[in-house]
């Protein structure tokens, strides 16, 4: 069975309840409610300026709400520390965005091993989990390549792997086929499906409605409020047929 289709049975790994984000006198998130449950795959979309970076900022505790209620794998973040809310990150999210942020010069084994720099492992640890999430996305060829050597889809897929190399049980991906032609980004969107079927949950941020679409569930965002969840839908309807 896909996650999806069980996700009413799994606790929830993200829960906005009534979050809202401004910047001095604009409001770039209003109202948001949500829950994400752990294996679930879908989107959120929105053209430029609907909020969604605002959205990706707040699941990833990367900035905190103005008002409501963020909760993280449980955990509400206002109740943390900055130090506390930098240790619950590094355990539960993994971060992919549209620039690959791969530095010159650094092959591709070191890069994703930096992904586990702050978890306490030694290098020669870091490095065999490094190898093993770049064989898990197809890149165990590549291990010794620098970032000028790979081509657009494979600096994609180095990103992905530093990512999920300490298996987090949360993936946000940001735009991740912005940068890519089609046929490389189909193959990273194929990646992300795979991985989900492993058991991640994972949240893709995109203004491409035809990817958005093609997700299990997707979640429409404009004006800094989400106007439409296809997963309450789905809900809706399960819970008329007595599901």
């Amino acid at each position: 069975m896909r996650p999806e289709l069980s996700r009413q049975l799994t606790a929830p790994v993200v829960e906005l309840e009534d979050v809202s984000k401004t910047y001095g006198e604009v409001a770039a998130l209003v109202g948001a409610g949500l829950v994400v449950r752990r294996g679930e795959m879908l989107s959120i979309v929105g053209p430029s300026g609907s909020g969604k970076s605002t959205m990706l900022n707040v699941m990833g505790t990367l900035a905190r709400p103005s008002t409501g209620t963020v909760r993280i794998d449980g955990h509400a973040i206002d109740d943390l520390s900055d130090r506390q809310l930098s240790a619950l990150r590094a355990r539960t999210i993994g971060f992919v965005f549209q620039a690959f942020h791969l530095a010159g010069g650094v092959p591709a084994l070191d890069a994703v091993a930096d992904g586990l720099l702050y978890c306490g492992l030694p290098r020669g640890e870091r490095l065999r989990l490094s190898e093993r999430a770049l064989r898990r996305v197809g890149l165990g060829h590549r291990l010794y390549n620098e970032p000028h050597q790979l081509s657009g889809g494979e600096k994609q897929r180095v990103a992905i792997a530093r990512a999920v190399v300490g298996d987090p049980p949360l993936l946000l991906a940001d735009e991740p086929t912005g940068a890519l032609d089609s046929r490389s980004g189909a193959m990273v969107m194929e990646l992300l499906d795979e991985l989900n079927l492993a058991g991640t949950t994972i949240v893709v941020i995109t203004h491409d409605r035809d990817i958005a679409a093609s997700l299990p569930r997707e979640v429409r965002i404009r004006d800094g409020r989400i106007e439409c969840d296809s997963g309450l839908a789905e809900h809706a309807d399960m819970g008329r047929v007595g599901v």
